[in-house]
């Protein structure tokens, strides 16, 4: 089964093990020393800290063993009950890590003891990764934003390291992408400004990992690379084995998938090789995810199905999550759907336990892939139109745009950190000379002042007319440009909004609405790359305003899809607005140099207010409901339109209850639809 490369994020992002904080579960055989731990007690802490990624027992167990060797209430104590209380708090359930957080909690009641609001910090720093193993991601975002409140700035680089990373981690699993890219920025700043290549391994990966959530797959596989050279010198396994899943996923969004299958291989060998149960049998999971995605159901099967009882004996909820889920949609391509269903569903169940919106998002969305491919148009449909109203939540134009700019600044920051390092000393003497310079004129300068004041003024005020009129212009072409889609030239959804708030009555929609969807669209970057997928993007764009009146509303509205709104048209020119619509994408193929791709389109469309009422709705609950005549075109066959044309609803909460059963409705005669066919889907039904 070939899925979606935006769909299921990885196991990675279920329990994404991070820094020293990710552990194995069992102890296993012991990996080699890389290094000789210092003789000072804060030696042998960190040199049990790296250690503990692999095997936390036995390295939560020395660190026991060693707390007589550390002072009450001093930094060595405080430093040994942190790392401790993460070990346990990320490979066990959570009574293993209370003794330690208990510690720390109660050192810092104590308002008279030293290091008070470092300990209570770092007490709610354990507790919060504890939370979040177990799924409650947003009570673990709040104890880390109380956490970091209280730390002080004397804080080392690497004690702040812990809490920066963990918050990210959570930030990530939770879906808040734009937060977990700046922590983990921040994360990598603190990793470089030591000499533990472990921490600069693993900060580069959940940097990338947050990128490829992000999609912004270039950088992500860039950062595992990174990631992975530090590893291979420092002959770390444990951070190889996180490098190469981050590689092997973003090779899996860029069509790589011989590439893909070998980093997740060299994942496990590494991570075999490091001893650490969890992340071999997390990597296992990802590789039954390969197979799945390559058509091997029974080899998924049998990987999955090996899976489900290592999570269930490790009490490690995310990996069976992906057991389940993968287990569930092969046996839908085996063509065993109920059954199948009943897993996907179990799996579902733990993300929304864990309240991981992203992960059930995802999780529908490959859900939806299997039903379609397994003749189950009805339940694609549903699963479909469930991801999308989890999925719009997660990732908006304008996140993305802020990742997008912050990356930027991070970029130039990082530039000109090396150009003043470069320059430096030729500053330095530019400065004494400007000085000397100024000495010399201050004279003259004072001499000619009082003469000159008045000519400065007058250009002073020009000036200022002048920035005026300039910063004006530059305002009203960055709104122009903020509200167009860079690749196709079209509207994007922050337009929209705009035209919204014009055409809308109280929030109402007047008008009709196309939802477009390119067919198979994930196949065409698969087989051709993302230049080919993005010159038939731009294309279809073209085609749609070749199509379309100069006063209709064409949107990229993201992805693959488009949105066009019309004014003034009758029940006649709506349907055949529609039907020149599917013939103009699917009239020809798209020449890109010497390759050729078909193109067609899934339409749903509907004109507001909707009758017989008539209904009068939100510009929100309109587009839902032509996403879910969309999803229904696409679940028959695509290439095909489907209008709604009559809804029998009293109020908008009877529309959004026909809404999300469609199809039902239409069945009880609760709607009316209009189909129209593509030239390709008339010549297949001919």
């Amino acid at each position: 089964m070939k899925r979606a490369a935006h769909a299921r994020r990885w196991s990675l992002r279920r329990a994404w093990p991070i820094a020293a904080l990710l552990l194995g579960a069992l102890l296993a055989a012991p990996a080699p020393a890389r290094a000789q731990a210092p003789g000072d007690a804060t030696g042998r802490i960190l040199a049990l800290e790296d250690m503990g990624r692999a095997r936390p027992f036995e390295a939560a167990k020395a660190l026991e063993a060693l707390l007589p060797a550390t002072l009450p209430f001093g930094a060595q104590r405080l430093e040994l009950l942190t790392v401790q209380g993460l070990m346990l708090a990320a490979a066990a359930p959570p009574a293993a890590m209370e003794h330690s957080a208990a510690q720390l909690e109660s050192w810092g009641r104590d308002a008279q003891a030293a290091n008070a609001p470092t300990a209570a910090a770092a007490a709610l720093l354990v507790r919060a990764r504890s939370v979040a193993r177990d799924g409650k991601l947003q009570r673990a975002d709040q104890m880390m934003q109380d956490a970091l409140a209280r730390l002080p700035a004397t804080l080392l680089p690497r004690e702040r390291f812990r809490f920066v990373l963990t918050h990210g981690y959570i930030k990530d699993h939770a879906g808040m992408l734009e937060a977990a890219v700046r922590l983990n920025h921040e994360a990598l700043a603190l990793a470089d400004a030591q000499s533990e290549p472990w921490r600069q391994s693993e900060a580069r990966s959940a940097l990338g990992y947050s990128y490829y959530g992000a999609r912004q797959l270039e950088r992500a596989h860039t950062l595992g690379l990174e990631a992975a050279a530090i590893a291979e010198k420092a002959n770390d396994p444990v951070s190889l084995g996180k490098a190469h899943t981050v590689v092997g996923i973003a090779l899996d969004g860029l069509g790589d998938q011989p590439g893909e299958r070998r980093s997740f291989e060299a994942a496990i060998a590494a991570a075999h090789r490091a001893g650490a149960k969890v992340d071999e049998a997390r990597y296992l999971a990802n590789l039954a995810d390969f197979f799945l995605k390559n058509a091997d159901y029974k080899t998924a099967l049998a990987r999955a199905e090996a899976a489900l009882p290592l999570a269930r004996d490790l009490k490690d909820p995310s990996i069976e999550m992906v057991a389940l889920a993968n287990i569930g949609l092969a046996q839908i391509a085996l063509q065993h759907v109920e059954l199948g269903k009943r897993y996907v569903r179990e799996a579902i169940a733990i993300d929304e336990g864990r309240g991981s919106v992203s992960g059930v998002a995802d999780t529908l969305s490959e859900l939806g892939g299997a039903l379609e491919k397994a003749g189950d148009p009805a339940g694609a449909a549903a699963a479909f139109h469930q991801h999308r109203r989890l999925a719009t939540t997660l990732l908006r134009d304008d996140q993305q745009k802020a990742i997008l700019a912050m990356q930027e600044q991070y970029d130039a920051e990082h530039r000109d950190r090396a150009l003043a390092l470069l320059n430096r000393e030729g500053e330095i003497k530019a400065e004494q000379l400007r000085r000397r310079d100024l000495q010399q004129r201050l004279w003259w300068l004072l001499a000619v002042a009082f003469v000159l004041s008045f000519a400065v003024v007058a250009l002073l005020y020009r000036r200022v007319r002048q920035t005026n009129r300039l910063l004006s212009s530059s305002n009203e072409m960055l709104k122009v440009q903020s509200e167009r889609d860079p690749l196709t030239g079209l509207a994007n959804r922050r337009h929209f909004q705009t035209v919204m708030r014009q055409l809308a009555d109280d929030g109402k929609l007047s008008g009709t609405v196309y939802l477009i969807d390119i067919d198979h669209f994930k196949h065409v970057n698969d087989r051709h790359g993302h230049g080919t997928g993005d010159a038939v993007l731009v294309e279809v764009a073209r085609r749609l305003r070749e199509t379309l009146r100069e006063q209709d509303l064409i949107v990229r509205w993201g992805g693959e899809e488009f949105l066009v709104v019309v004014q003034s048209l009758s029940a006649e020119q709506v349907d055949a607005l529609a039907q020149r619509m599917l013939g103009a994408l699917d009239r020809s193929p798209v020449a890109c140099g010497a390759q050729r791709v078909a193109v067609t389109a899934s339409i749903g469309f509907a004109t507001f207010p909707i009758g017989p009422v008539p209904l009068r709705v939100s510009w929100e609950r309109a587009i839902n409901l032509v996403d879910t005549a969309m999803y229904l075109a696409k679940a028959h066959g695509r290439n095909r339109a489907y209008g709604v044309r009559l809804l029998h609803a009293r109020d908008e909460a009877t529309l959004e209850e026909i809404t999300r059963s469609l199809e039902s409705a239409w069945r009880d005669g609760q709607v009316a639809l209009t189909l129209l066919q593509g030239r390709a889907a008339l010549a297949v039904a001919a």
